[in-house]
């Protein structure tokens, strides 16, 4: 009986999600838990990670940031977009701007599906 609690245990820890852990500048392999377009010209994303280690300040309810006008924007949206779409909204990094109020994205990838 105790080898078989043991194995259970086991395999509930082994098949348990890892969680995304944030550094002060990218948060590797995290899930985009929203996606959210907006008519001010910036998109929000919430990810499953603490954003407390980045170096930026976030939006209220932890939100990063994307910004219309910012080069490659529209590159890293239909990335966001096509984790969310079609990869379960996995990406493999996402970098931020350091120092950044509202943690803007610098850039996203994500590996092949």
């Amino acid at each position: 009986m105790k080898i078989f609690r043991f194995s259970c245990t086991l395999l509930a820890a082994i098949s348990s999600p890892a969680w995304a852990v944030c550094s002060a500048t990218n948060c590797p392999d995290v899930i985009v838990q929203l996606l959210y377009p907006s008519t001010d010209g910036k998109a929000y994303v919430k990810i499953d990670a603490s954003l407390t280690p980045l170096n930026c300040t976030p939006l209220a309810g932890g939100y990063l940031s994307l910004i219309r006008s910012d080069q490659n924007s529209d590159w890293i949206y239909a990335t966001l977009l096509t984790a969310v779409a079609a990869n379960g909204g996995k990406l493999a990094n996402v970098r931020i701007v350091e120092g950044s109020a509202g943690c803007i994205i610098a850039y996203v990838w994500q590996r092949p599906l």
